[in-house]
């Protein structure tokens, strides 16, 4: 590429966008930013966010159908866990998985899928104990995912330009969650949409200076792809091969 305008234009082709104006540098992320600037571009990202809600929705799923997820959008919460009850009874999976957002915890998955005979289990390891503990149940819930049919998260954001759903890893949610079973649910509520990943990387920035726990990030843009075997593209290879999308709201 001679310049970032031809490499931009290249990205915009393969993706069947139409040509748009240069936008224009964007420096948010910029490591020698001072803490107010960052929170202050923080603070705006957010209320940007919360401004265009409806018309992030709309584009996400615009986005999030383009990469392969399977999405569905629904008024309610209550809507979301007849849809997901929909999905997992079709499926007719032998176990499912959870996170431990309260996305998820609302949507009372345990009692109906108990009346089905179908187990579930979260996806949380108590951090109590020794050392040795810790890796027994590390290796005990690897096991649990490993064999799992279906997992079930909510997303802490969601990126309305790439069809992109970021889970966070820390207590309560594994980053297996997402990556081991065949099949991912993620449900996605209005205020965890963002713009794009300039937006992110500066949330994530600010928390970082304010000394909260970052860990791990998976960023899940559709089903897992792999063109390690004979240079063809093959889906579900090294993850989730199905993924569906529940917008809510």
């Amino acid at each position: 590429m001679s310049n970032r305008e031809d490499f931009l234009e290249n990205v915009r082709r393969s993706l069947g966008r139409s040509e748009t104006s240069p936008a224009p540098p964007i420096d948010e992320t910029a490591l020698f930013d001072s803490v107010d600037t960052v929170k202050a571009r923080a603070v705006a990202a957010e209320e940007r966010s919360a401004g265009e809600a409806v018309g992030l929705m709309s584009t996400l799923r615009e986005t999030a159908e383009r990469v392969g997820w399977k999405v569905r959008r629904v008024a309610s919460h209550e809507e979301a866990a007849e849809h997901v009850m929909g999905l997992i009874r079709a499926l007719e999976p032998r176990s499912v998985l959870r996170s431990a957002h309260t996305v998820v915890d609302g949507l009372g998955l345990e009692a109906t899928l108990a009346e089905a005979g179908i187990g579930i289990e979260v996806m949380a390891i108590d951090q109590a104990g020794v050392e040795e503990q810790l890796r027994d149940r590390r290796a005990s819930m690897r096991d649990k995912a490993s064999r799992a049919d279906v997992a079930v998260t909510g997303v802490d954001y969601a990126i309305a330009e790439t069809g992109t759903c970021v889970i966070v890893a820390r207590p309560g949610v594994s980053r297996l969650v997402s990556l081991l079973t065949p099949v991912h649910v993620a449900l996605v509520e209005r205020d965890k949409v963002l713009p794009g990943l300039d937006e992110l990387f500066t949330l994530r920035r600010r928390d970082f200076l304010e000394g909260r726990p970052l860990g791990y990030m998976n960023l899940i843009s559709g089903p897992s792809r792999s063109g390690d075997l004979d240079q063809t593209l093959v889906e579900g290879v090294h993850g989730p091969g199905e993924v569906h999308m529940v917008l809510i709201g």
